[in-house]
């Protein structure tokens, strides 16, 4: 993929027609960012580059968006973005720009084989789930673990002629939801259920996320290992990518800064926040996720698609627990260490980032989907100790060698997390072709960016793609 200095041509050229006849007298600010993530930052830089006058403004008492590392515990846990792959051209530019060093970190996840699969507390090979009566998959299909299901039919039978076309209007038809083209190709509700909303890639459950989103994924996925089969993360932690690329910048980036209202004129933009400060510039560049924007009050209103998707676009429900083990017991009961579950225990992933590739530094547990909302729910009851203490006695429940030996170290809800209500954007049935292509288009002086808005990429890439696009339309306004 292009590297993240690709556009700076482009950006040269529409600086320099911007900058005709300006007056070299000192200015205010051309452009108020909002929001610290990559995308934010990364959107600014690029028009500092150019010679613009540029202030972020972060609601959060940190930088990073959705890169959040935990420093401060063992083998620095990654709660949010984890990795990035070799064909991430953008984000490995920017790390090398940054001046932080990358690491290649996906071997480590596949030391010590698959996870075991643990359906009604009970631990399966994969022999014993092919016939076990609980397994509801078609015949030809039992002998796939629950997680492996949705993904292998999607990659063997995707409609997608060219998944780089997926936001088309031509592929309306196709935007159907994950539950109607499972259907499809022969499971039975049960099975959808295990296969996909007990643990979910993207969504709630199937019936809420478009099929052609994931026929997208697979897509972008099969292109980033064609361009190398490495995993690569941040040396130290990821945190460290955004908080190297907010120190490369010129001017201001505000913590604490909780946007409240946007208003735009002919002649510029006023953004207000929480604590009463205002800040005006020529324009406004937008990164927030729309699950926070929808809070936002923005005078002249959105409208049509755009103000639709705004008040509609849903966001992965994502919990995350982080232990550590006082004892390796894993050894004791010769199982995985990793783990499948169709229960309170999520799924359980050994996090390999001791002295050496082997030692264990920790596991990181996931809940997603509905079993992300009931550990939330433990955690209004009783505070994060609760929802820490259910997960540790499930598992202790199904690996006896594990009792008294795990710690209850960190717990972190994307749905609770006020500034993002979710971790990463997804899509509806209905919601991306001939839809995706409104979302980042400008309204007025205000202009936006972020992963939502990107269509050639996920994740890192797509954040940073954005901010190419939304840096570019600034320039040539």
């Amino acid at each position: 993929m292009a590297g993240l200095m690709a556009g700076m041509p482009s950006l040269a050229q529409a600086a320099a027609k911007k900058a005709a006849g300006k007056p070299s007298a000192p200015r205010g600010l051309d452009v108020i960012v909002l929001g610290a993530g990559i995308s934010g930052l990364n959107t600014a830089w690029m028009l500092e580059q150019q010679g613009l006058n540029v202030a972020v403004l972060e609601g959060r008492n940190r930088v990073g968006g959705r890169i959040m590392t935990l420093l401060d515990q063992p083998g620095y846990p990654e709660m949010g973005f984890n990795s990035m792959a070799e064909g991430y051209g953008r984000g490995i530019d920017a790390a090398n720009r940054a001046g932080v060093a990358l690491e290649e970190v996906g071997a480590r996840y596949r030391i010590g084989g698959a996870p075991g699969l643990y359906i009604n507390g009970q631990l399966l090979s994969r022999e014993e789930w092919a016939r076990h009566p609980a397994n509801p998959f078609p015949d030809a299909m039992k002998s796939m673990m629950p997680a492996e299901v949705v993904s292998t039919l999607i990659a063997k039978h995707t409609r997608l002629k060219d998944w780089t076309q997926w936001a088309d209007a031509a592929n309306a038809p196709l935007d159907i939801s994950l539950y109607e083209w499972l259907k499809a190709q022969g499971l039975s509700d049960q099975a959808i259920h295990l296969a996909n909303d007990v643990s979910p890639y993207y969504g709630s459950n199937a019936y809420d996320v478009s099929a052609l989103m994931l026929e997208y994924n697979d897509g972008f996925v099969k292109a980033q290992f064609a361009a190398g089969p490495k995993s690569l993360a941040v040396k130290g932690g990821n945190l460290l990518l955004p908080q190297a690329m907010a120190k490369q910048l010129k001017g201001d980036v505000l913590l604490g800064k909780e946007v409240v209202a946007i208003e735009t004129t002919a002649t510029n933009a006023t953004v207000t926040c929480a604590d009463g400060s205002r800040f005006t510039a020529g324009r406004v560049v937008c990164s927030l996720p729309f699950s926070t924007l929808r809070h936002v009050h923005i005078m002249p209103g959105l409208s049509g698609v755009q103000a639709r998707s705004v008040a509609t676009m849903p966001y992965q429900p994502l919990s995350i627990a982080f232990l550590t083990a006082t004892s390796p017991f894993w050894e004791e009961d010769k199982q995985s260490a990793g783990m499948w579950t169709d229960g309170v225990a999520g799924v359980v992933t050994p996090q390999r980032f001791g002295k050496t590739p082997e030692e264990i530094s920790g596991f990181m547990v996931q809940a997603r989907g509905a079993m992300a909302h009931y550990w939330d729910a433990l955690v209004s009851q009783g505070g994060k100790e609760n929802a820490l203490a259910a997960i540790i006695a499930q598992i202790e429940a199904i690996r006896p060698a594990a009792k008294g030996k795990l710690r209850g170290a960190a717990y972190f809800s994307w749905v609770g997390e006020r500034f993002n209500q979710g971790d990463w954007a997804y899509f509806s049935p209905g919601q991306v072709a001939g839809v995706m292509g409104e979302l980042g288009k400008p309204a007025g002086r205000l202009h936006f960016c972020g992963e939502h808005t990107a269509t050639g990429a996920r994740g890192l890439e797509g954040a940073l793609e954005s901010s190419e696009r939304v840096a570019l339309e600034v320039l040539s306004a």
